[in-house]
């Protein structure tokens, strides 16, 4: 964790070894200079960063916006890796944000998995020891779990993947970045009461009305364990398409704004 804050600390593009005069890791960055600022610079290469929030917070759009800024720094063999679970991946759309700027050049940059089933999923991973791409994208994580298992055993299958992503990114120096959803749970407070026969306290629990619900991420016990770096985006202004974001692991204070434009990101949100 004091490695992680440390890089939060540091604004630079690269850290370079002085002894070996290697690049350590390098940061991706997002589109928004605000977000890029809440980031430490941005998305680092070494990490598995986890960004959950819920539908139309523009996490798609985000996984979009760098693939199209890691392409600038891609190498002549380096490849981007885009795994979709749901449906969500638009080419059209990653031209868009480029601004028509060697749209076919980055495209062909992108290997690209359809994966229909938590199988397909799994074992596109597989392909991260051929490929060495410099960045990954799971958009979402855990949805195909979500259907497919149930119980203790969608916990284990979901965290033995998401150990083979943190392994890929922290051997292969590779920035890898997953997608995750939100669910409601009802509030549950605890209450003290006494207990006429033994005169004790006793704390009970209980619900809320039934309207009174808190956004949770899915998974998200076991999702934390391997995530290095977790955020949060919630809708700010539907209307004008103004997403919050927060980071949530490690946990830093404060929040920032940002608007999804056709181009991608704006900080201007007046």
């Amino acid at each position: 964790m004091a490695r992680i804050k440390r890089f939060l600390e540091e604004p630079t593009r690269f850290i370079i070894n002085k002894h070996i005069n290697k690049e350590l890791y390098m940061i991706i960055p997002t589109g928004s200079l605000s977000l890029d600022r809440l980031l430490g610079g941005g998305i680092r290469t070494g990490l598995l960063t986890d960004i959950y929030g819920p539908s139309g917070t523009g996490k798609s759009q985000l996984c979009f916006s760098l693939c199209v800024n890691s392409a600038k720094y891609l190498k002549q063999k380096e490849m981007i890796m885009f795994i979709d679970t749901v449906g969500t991946f638009r080419p059209e759309r990653i031209s868009e944000i480029a601004k028509q700027e060697r749209n076919n050049e980055i495209l062909d940059k992108i290997i690209f998995i359809r994966a229909l089933s938590t199988y397909d999923q799994i074992k596109s991973i597989r392909k991260i020891y051929d490929v060495k791409p410099l960045l990954i994208i799971v958009d979402s994580a855990t949805s195909l779990f979500s259907t497919e298992y149930s119980g203790a055993s969608r916990h284990l299958v979901l965290m033995n993947h998401l150990h083979e992503l943190s392994f890929a990114a922290i051997n292969f120096d590779c920035a890898v970045v997953i997608t995750n959803m939100v669910r409601n749970v009802p509030v549950v407070r605890p209450i003290t009461d006494q207990d006429d026969n033994t005169n004790n306290k006793v704390i009970k629990t209980t619900t809320t009305k039934s309207n009174s619900y808190q956004q949770r991420e899915f998974m998200g016990t076991s999702v934390s364990i391997y995530s290095h770096i977790k955020l949060r985006l919630e809708i700010d202004n539907s209307e004008k398409s103004i997403v919050r974001a927060s980071l949530m692991q490690p946990t830093r204070r404060g929040q920032v704004s940002f608007r999804i434009i056709t181009r991608g990101f704006s900080d201007q949100i007046k």
